[in-house]
């Protein structure tokens, strides 16, 4: 089984996904720290030498080679539903989650971690919630397309291992 969780940046996909990996005893994996390690560049690296239309084909690359895995969680970046059909692609392929988080939440969580996330990197605190507002109403028609959708009140590990219990019919590392 393949698992994708999707939202948007700082709404706990990483988090979710080690924790998840954990209970099932199956491997996890980062697209974003994939692409680091295989580029040997950070993000903000690669947005600042090659630019987004070149990460958005690195990452739709990284994220078919993570997904040749049969059993696997992947935490998205937060625009990799967006480009190239990955959406359409991830949901053809797994299961598809969306994390959607409130905006107060997200700003708080990624107001300590602007400075390695090329996308609000330079933004104030009140640049940050107008930004992630617009980012949000253009990243929707993706997001939605997800399978599923849980968000702070909902995503617990008992809620979300009941959830994919739903899902499947073996668990994940079956």
């Amino acid at each position: 089984m393949k698992l994708f969780l999707i939202g948007m940046m700082g709404s706990g996909k990483s988090y979710w996904a080690q924790q998840l990996a954990t209970q099932y005893h199956t491997n996890w994996m980062d697209l974003d720290a994939e692409i680091e390690k295989e580029t040997s560049q950070t993000i903000k690296e690669i947005f600042e030498t090659a630019g987004e239309a070149q990460f958005r084909l690195i990452e739709r690359n990284a994220l078919h080679n993570l997904a040749a895995h049969q059993n696997i969680i992947i935490a998205t970046g937060g625009g990799t539903p967006c480009f190239h059909n990955n959406m359409q692609w991830m949901n053809e392929q797994g299961i598809t989650i969306w994390i959607d988080e409130p905006i107060p939440v997200l700003v708080k969580r990624l107001i300590p971690e602007r400075s390695h996330r090329p996308l609000i990197k330079n933004l104030s605190d009140g640049e940050l919630a107008t930004f992630l507002e617009k980012k949000l109403a253009e990243r929707k028609p993706f997001y939605s397309q997800a399978k599923h959708t849980i968000n702070s009140t909902t995503v617990k590990t008992d809620t979300l291992h009941h959830l994919i219990n739903q899902l499947t019919d073996k668990p994940i590392n079956g």
